[in-house]
């Protein structure tokens, strides 16, 4: 079974990418998926509850640290941001080869070394490199300190393929990539509240209308969008009509 952790907002202002993403992913994968949705909130009872996240660039930034621990430092997951297009079965990047090291992300050039929006993470080898939650989740500098620990470390990270995190398209065709990235919130399609940024124009219309083709099949294939406070008997935030 492929457990994969994907970090979102708390009010459901990317709902719709969330559901395009969703749909993408099942379509894609060959094995049993499970995903579990990081989302902020005031919660105690919620192991993404209560967070100090003040100096985070997003809501859920710097949830991916904590992932081991939830997984009580044993086998592996997957962390992605929401903001992405599934196009490739995510089973191979669920038996990549890590080679010892404790993460898998692809070079990058934003964080000094690696971007960390797509990662593999072997939660037993984190157990000696990341704080216990506990401490962790008080301490919302902490993201920034483990970018700066991990990125660039060829003792830590492992580089993955790139294509499974393509930043905006590139400059790649769309069976080129893995994984289509929107990781520039001013040209995203949709405009989560908690930006505040100046809203621009993709540069690809191509990449702005793939989202908008996948999130339309995703309806029709009756996916439904994650509403704060609703209640999912399953646990999981996007239930398919029948599933």
């Amino acid at each position: 079974m492929i457990k994969m952790f994907i970090g979102s907002s708390s009010k459901g202002e990317d709902a719709d990418i969330e559901m395009a993403y969703e749909y993408s992913l099942r379509e894609n994968c060959s094995e049993e998926l499970t995903i579990e949705w990081m989302r902020q909130s005031d919660d105690p009872n919620s192991y993404w509850g209560c967070w100090q996240t003040h100096t985070w660039p997003t809501p859920f930034s710097g949830f991916r640290w904590g992932i081991a621990e939830f997984c009580n430092f044993e086998g592996r997951a997957i962390y992605t941001d929401c903001d992405m297009i599934n196009f490739r079965d995510m089973k191979e990047l669920w038996e990549t080869d890590l080679q010892g090291k404790a993460i898998g992300a692809r070079r990058g050039t934003r964080f000094g070394g690696h971007e960390f929006c797509v990662m593999v993470i072997d939660c037993a080898k984190m157990k000696e490199l990341v704080i216990p939650k506990e401490r962790l989740m008080k301490m919302s500098e902490t993201h920034q300190r483990y970018i700066g620990m991990f990125s660039g470390n060829p003792n830590l990270v492992y580089d993955l393929d790139p294509r499974w995190n393509v930043l905006d398209g590139e400059n790649l065709k769309f069976e080129e990539m893995y994984q289509l990235h929107y990781t520039n919130m001013a040209t995203q399609p949709w405009k989560p509240e908690w930006y505040t940024g100046q809203p621009m124009e993709h540069p690809r219309k191509d990449v702005v209308d793939k989202y908008y083709e996948v999130l339309a099949e995703a309806k029709l294939k009756g996916y439904q969008p994650y509403e704060p406070g609703r209640d999912y008997p399953t646990l999981k935030e996007y239930n398919v009509i029948g599933r």
